[in-house]
């Protein structure tokens, strides 16, 4: 009797050791299982964010060599290299024009860059506005420059406009009057160095490039005007006495022949001859 309650008290015991044995295996491989599916989640969300990584980096990428494709073709203007002056749309002048006259021409109308270094961000024409997203008309041409880069100014003219605040999301912005039909727009800038009214010369520093207004990182937007027009403004940017004859296209939509008769005409007038 002793016995067979012993034995049973055993067989108790060791059922319960069984149980706890398989309740400590169950919870090993419980455990291993959860771990492996957290790692498992946390591996996919690595993998996602990388696969967005890599999106984003070929995304700048492509954005760096479309860059460097238009710095290459700024580069090409710059230095006036494989530059076809040849071509049908290209206006013979049968006007003569002096070492003189070219200074003028330059000084009077909107030419050279209005930053020391040029980087374009952004080119003149129609694209989606990286804000409002919607197509339209970019005026200008957008280069990027750090807060407080100095704009000088492409030609003599006068400032018709200096505001700190525009509704058009322009930000600070400066526009100037030149000879001959020509105007040109500042805009995003931080600092405005001079006043409505006031007469400047070519080369004039007239203020510093910001991040003011509609804009998503600091540069400077420029434009240029013709008779009321926007035109391309790179064509005036890359015009220096280098690439003097490179301007003068039907593509522009000038009557060069005649302004540069005008500009002549007033010019000696002016020196009494």
């Amino acid at each position: 009797m002793l016995h067979n309650k012993l034995q049973k008290i055993s067989i108790l015991i060791l059922n319960k050791k069984n149980i706890l044995f398989f309740l400590f295996i169950f919870c090993i491989f419980g455990g291993y299982i959860v771990y492996l599916n957290l790692y498992i989640f946390t591996l996919k969300d690595k993998i996602a964010s990388k696969d967005e990584l890599y999106k984003i980096q070929l995304n700048n990428r492509f954005n760096e060599i479309t860059l460097l494709n238009d710095q290459l073709i700024d580069l090409q203007k710059i230095l006036n290299i494989g530059l076809d002056l040849s071509k049908n749309d290209n206006v013979y002048l049968n006007t003569k024009l002096t070492e003189k006259d070219k200074r003028f021409i330059l000084s009077s109308i909107p030419s050279g860059s209005p930053l020391e270094e040029t980087f374009i961000t952004s080119k003149y024409g129609y694209r989606i506005h990286p804000i409002t997203k919607r197509r339209r008309l970019h005026a200008g041409v957008d280069f990027k420059a750090k807060i407080g880069t100095n704009i000088y100014s492409p030609a003599d003219g006068i400032v018709v406009r200096a505001r700190t605040t525009d509704p058009g999301g322009y930000g600070k912005m400066i526009k100037l009057v030149h000879n001959y039909g020509f105007k040109t727009l500042y805009a995003h800038m931080d600092d405005i160095y001079v006043k409505e009214g006031q007469v400047i010369q070519k080369g004039r520093v007239i203020g510093t490039t910001g991040n003011t207004g509609l804009s998503t990182g600091p540069h400077l937007h420029y434009e240029v005007k013709f008779a009321g027009n926007f035109v391309e403004p790179l064509d005036f940017v890359y015009w220096n006495k280098k690439t003097f004859n490179t301007i003068f296209t039907k593509g522009l939509s000038l009557d060069w022949e005649k302004l540069i008769l005008l500009i002549k005409e007033r010019r000696n007038d002016s020196q009494g001859k």
